[in-house]
Parts: C-alpha cells; structure tokens; sequence
C-alpha cells in the first residue's frame, strides 16, 4: 500500500467516522471561509451577489410567468423562495461531486477526513442561501404584501433542506469519485427535477391522477415548508413538518453511511 493508503488505513482505524470530523471542525470551518473568499475574490459586489442572483431571476422569471399563473398572489415572493432553495441544492450538489478531486493534493499526502470537503461546499452555499434571505424583506415592502411568517417554521424548513442537502452531497461526492457519469447523470436529472418541483407554478395546476407523483418529490414538500415559514402562503398540507423532517435525516444518514463506508477505498482514484 502507498503513501496514502498508509494514511487513511492508521487514520481510519482510531476514531468513529463522526469524531474524526468533530476532531476537524475548525478545519471544516476554515474550508467554508475559503469558499466564500475565492468565489468573491476581485469581485467589487462581493456578497452582493448573494442579493442581486435571486432578485434577477425574480424578475425574468416574473415577467414571464406572472400572467400565466395569476392565482399565486404575490408571485414574485413565490418564484424567488423557490429559486433560491433549488439553486442552494443544485449548486451544493454539482460542486460537491468535484470537491473530492480538488482536493487530491492534499488527501493524498495528509489525512484529513474526507467529508469537511462536500461538507464545506454545503456549508459555503448555506451562507450564501441565508444572505439572499435579506431579498425578502425588500421585495415584501415593494409589493406591500401582506406577510405573516413564521420563524421557527422556517428555521425547521433550513435546517431541513440543509441536511438533506448535505446528505445528497456526500452520497453523489463518494460516487462520482468511482464513476464519472455520475456528475452527467445527475445534471440531467437536475433539470427534470426542476420542472417536476413546483417552483415557477403552482401546485394547484398538476391535474390529480399525477398528484401522487408529486407528493414522492422531496422538493415539494421542502418548498411546501419553506414558503410556509417565510412569507406564509396559506395552510400547510397535512404532514408537510414531519415529511421534511423524515426525509432529511433519512438522506443525511443514508449519505453519511455510504460516505463513510467507502472512504477507505478514495485513495485508489485520487
């Protein structure tokens, strides 16, 4: 076995899976700095961006949907917590599945446990989906919308779709490490998703023998939430709380067993 091999066999066989990473926090918490300070280096917005994205595809998105779908009162609040929830997953998931691989100089050389690295990309657009958070205030006093949101509602529905974020990321992170054709796979299944979930319509207009198919997207039920707690969009389906909540521990377990069970085997493809 080789030098990295070395490392992860006599790091591996000491601690659990999750003291390793608690050992590792603050390495963890310097890798999501990092993130934030490339991806706005030289840039004269810096975290502006967080703000101007969301509120930019708010209007295209408005603009071109808010005659097709008059029944959403106060569309523009709709279509922008839902862009904003997608582009949180999609881009946690999409730069998780290269983190691994960009850090190869580093796994291969010193043991660092594997995971703060989708983790830390997750954790990067979690800071960036809360700063965009600050788009809403602004748009509910331009629109004069009548809000009334709810905070722990809304904290639950974060947490939520954070973890089942995290637990996505780590699960398609290992894998696309063994096969490349995940990360194409995935950006296809991304797009399908996107239309799938109900971020630009209204639930309201998928006729009813298909209603089923959307009660088993997990997206909707995060939306569901999500809208519910920050601006308040009319009563909650029934089980909408305890659906987010089951469905992220079971993604962030799931991801973080297969995540940890594969590890041992990394160095062979960094």
């Amino acid at each position: 076995m080789g030098q990295a091999g070395a490392v992860y066999s006599s790091q591996l066989s000491g601690l659990g899976a999750l003291g390793r990473l608690s050992a590792y926090r603050d390495c963890l918490g310097m890798l999501v700095l990092r993130a934030l300070r490339v991806r706005y280096r030289r840039s004269v917005l810096g975290f502006g961006w967080s703000l101007l994205y969301p509120l930019l595809s708010m209007l295209v998105l408005t603009v071109v949907f808010s005659r097709v779908f008059p029944s959403i009162e106060h569309y523009a609040l709709y279509v922008v917590a839902g862009v904003m929830a997608w582009s949180f997953f999609s881009l946690s998931c999409l730069q998780s599945m290269d983190s691994l691989l960009g850090a190869a100089p580093v796994l291969s050389k010193v043991y660092v446990p594997s995971a703060i690295y989708p983790l830390a990309v997750v954790g990067a657009n979690l800071a960036n989906l809360l700063a965009s958070l600050l788009v809403l205030p602004v748009l509910v006093l331009v629109l004069d919308a009548a809000v009334a949101p709810d905070p722990l509602v809304a904290l639950l529905a974060l947490v939520s779709l954070a973890a089942f974020t995290a637990g996505a990321s780590l699960f398609l992170a290992a894998f696309n490490l063994f096969f490349n054709d995940v990360r194409y796979f995935f950006e296809n299944l991304l797009l399908l998703w996107f239309y799938a979930s109900p971020i630009v319509y209204p639930v309201g207009i998928v006729p009813e023998r298909f209603s089923g198919l959307l009660w088993c997207n997990p997206f909707y039920w995060f939306l569901e939430v999500l809208r519910a707690g920050l601006y308040g969009n009319g009563a909650l389906a029934a089980g909408s709380m305890p659906a987010v909540a089951a469905i992220s521990i079971l993604v962030l377990t799931s991801g973080w067993f297969v995540f940890s069970r594969l590890e041992r085997r990394f160095h062979l493809y960094l």
